[in-house]
């Protein structure tokens, strides 16, 4: 495993490249830190959930709603709710259009999706301009982890890349999921 700080010049690069080369990256978000790797990556998606003890959906990390919107199956009321939703770094779990992202990270012909607010994750998303694939990093049932060395300690021979944020400690992002016209918080 590398281990490189956010402050390092480098480090957006290093992190765009990791996901070229379908690397799995522990990185830091707005509210705690995030396993992930490219949106199409199955082998990575498979190495995740197995570092995870589980096989469920996972949601992805977005620079911008253009980069998902059309992918989405809703009317343009909805997409509006999603925008504003979407502002304060929330998730959102609605349908979409089977084949346009990865099927094996949705569930019931939907896909959960979020645009951090996170300078650094955002100057990472932006330079991609793809969707990756973001989930707590712990095993399913345990706490999430947020500090560094603990990431390293638990995670190092599992991951190939951590990106070092500092402890970071806060609330998971509230989840709204969409239902035909209705919309309501489920976290």
């Amino acid at each position: 495993m590398k281990r490189v700080k956010t402050e390092d010049s480098n480090s957006v690069d290093i992190f765009v490249n990791a996901l070229k080369n379908n690397q799995i990256i522990a990185y830091p978000t707005d509210t705690i830190y995030g396993l992930g790797t490219d949106i199409n990556n199955n082998e990575g998606i498979d190495r995740i959930n197995s570092i995870k003890m589980r096989k469920q959906p996972m949601s992805v990390a977005l620079g911008s709603f253009e980069i998902i919107k059309n992918n989405i199956n809703a009317e343009e009321d909805i997409l509006i709710k999603i925008e504003e939703i979407l502002k304060d770094g929330s998730t959102c779990i609605v349908k979409y259009n089977p084949g346009s992202l990865n099927d094996k990270i949705a569930k019931d012909g939907k896909i959960g999706f979020r645009i951090p607010n996170h300078d650094y994750l955002k100057s990472v998303l932006k330079k991609y301009q793809k969707p990756i694939t973001t989930t707590s990093i712990n095993k399913t049932g345990s706490v999430p982890l947020y500090i560094p060395d603990e990431i390293e300690e638990k995670f190092g021979d599992k991951i190939d890349l951590l990106i070092d944020g500092g402890i970071i400690k806060n609330n998971p992002s509230k989840i709204f999921m969409f239902e035909a016209d209705a919309v309501k918080q489920i976290r």
